[in-house]
């Protein structure tokens, strides 16, 4: 009898070696802090194209047949009638917009005078043709509306002007002064007129401003996200090119981007005022986050680590489960281990990232300070620094095939990303340069900075 309470004895305690010592650590408290990250201006080229040739058409189509009509004596003894004999044609003289005008003239003068007190007035008809050689010299202002001064540099009868007298029509050259002194006052005005409506900066720009506040989709695959937050806008003078007036500008913004959700802007910034600067330097930087986030981080982590068994001496234990989460700026790697120790331990690190060969690791991985205490009393042979230095070399993550694959891919849209028909966005990412990292309830967030160019494009605009 006694022999076999010996051996039941013995079975126990081989039994209870078996199963290992119980491992129970009260776990770390999940809490994480708010990212600081610097937010660095990037200066945004913007080409703004204005096609005279547009502007034209415009004006044209705007002076079907008449151009001006004064239809009244009173105010200088002069009716005026002036039409479009050709098309308006335009063209660019460096900083002038030259027109040459051909037109047809009605006008009607005449005279008043008082003999013996009675009142003798005698009217005359006019009928003539004319091309005007006009230069229109244009400015911004600060409300960036276009501001027009318009010139008869010369002209050439094509019919000179003749008066009808007792039903004869006799050419006259007196005439000639009092209708150039008309047109160069009254139509003059409706063509500056012309020429500010159908060269409607302000309607472009404020187009352009507002489109470029939204947030636009440059990757779908990972579903990344680009915003724009403008704080204030530069231009240097106006330019030709050909048959095009051109407008170097630079939007000095806010740029950011995030993966999976469009990142939510304050109300829309209205479009400041008209700034001249003699020089633009584009200086273009995106705030680029890449999200790792603990399900994916679990899945990569789990496929080199779960099943590893860690042996010291006669005592061994294997990894059955990772998981991760936060805590006070740290990461926690909860490991659940059975063999010679069963139970969950808690493992604390910080995430650092590597530009060089853009992979995500841990520093200062060791048991967090609970664990520390338990692992004394019940398993102090864990505590060596050969199972942390087995775990640690498996929590090293590379980025490079995302980040290179979100970069391309964008690089790829930005590559000519019509925003709305005439206004299109052209960029290339370059370099990239990530400096800090957060922890956040559901991921890992590597921050940075991608450097490159940005050129927001307006042309074919419709005024």
């Amino acid at each position: 009898m006694k022999r076999y309470k010996y051996f039941f004895l013995v079975a126990a305690i081989v039994l209870t070696a078996c199963a290992g010592s119980k491992i129970s650590v009260e776990k770390p408290a999940e809490s994480y802090i708010a990212p600081s990250i610097e937010k660095k201006i990037s200066t945004i080229d913007i080409a703004l194209d204005i096609n005279v040739e547009d502007i034209e058409k415009s004006i044209n189509n705007r002076f079907k047949d008449i151009i001006y009509n004064d239809t009244s004596l009173v105010d200088d003894n002069l009716k005026l009638k002036v039409w479009k004999q050709q098309d308006l044609r335009f063209s660019l003289n460096g900083s002038h917009i030259d027109c040459i005008m051909p037109l047809k003239i009605w006008l009607e003068t005449g005279f008043r005078k008082k003999i013996l007190g009675a009142t003798f007035q005698q009217n005359y008809e006019a009928n003539g043709a004319i091309t005007l050689d006009v230069s229109i010299d244009y400015h911004i202002q600060k409300d960036w509306s276009v501001i027009t001064s318009t010139k008869i540099n010369d002209y050439t009868w094509t019919q000179k002007p003749t008066v009808k007298v007792a039903g004869t029509e006799m050419p006259i050259t007196f005439i000639s002064n009092i209708i150039l002194k008309s047109l160069q006052k009254k139509i003059d005005k409706s063509i500056d007129e012309a020429i500010e409506k159908n060269m409607n900066i302000r309607q472009a720009m404020t187009k352009t401003w507002s489109i470029a506040q939204k947030p636009i989709q440059i990757n779908k695959e990972y579903n990344v996200w680009l915003k724009v937050t403008p704080k204030s806008i530069l231009s240097t003078p106006m330019v030709s090119a050909g048959n095009h007036i051109n407008f170097n500008l630079g939007i000095n913004a806010l740029i950011e981007t995030s993966v999976g959700n469009p990142i939510n802007g304050n109300n829309q910034i209205i479009l400041p005022d008209y700034q001249y600067v003699s020089e633009i330097k584009p200086d273009f930087n995106i705030l680029f986050s890449v999200n790792l986030d603990y399900k994916k981080l679990t899945e990569i982590s789990s496929k080199q680590i779960i099943g590893k068994t860690f042996r010291q001496g006669n005592k061994h234990i294997t990894i059955d489960k990772i998981k991760f989460y936060g805590h006070n700026g740290l990461l926690v790697v909860e490991t659940k281990l059975s063999g010679s120790a069963n139970g969950t331990i808690y493992c604390v690190g910080k995430p650092v990232f590597n530009n060089a060969n853009q992979t995500l690791s841990i520093t200062n991985f060791d048991f967090d300070m609970k664990t520390k205490n338990v692992l004394v009393k019940s398993a102090n042979w864990l505590m060596h620094n050969k199972f942390l230095k087995m775990v640690e070399p498996n929590l090293t993550i590379s980025m490079k095939d995302q980040i290179g694959d979100i970069v391309n891919s964008s690089n790829a849209m930005l590559a000519n990303y019509e925003l709305i028909k005439g206004i299109s966005l052209n960029g290339q990412l370059e370099k990239n340069s990530f400096d800090a990292i957060t922890i956040t309830p559901t991921a890992i967030v590597i921050s940075g900075q991608l450097s490159g160019n940005l050129n927001l494009k307006v042309n074919q605009v419709q005024f």
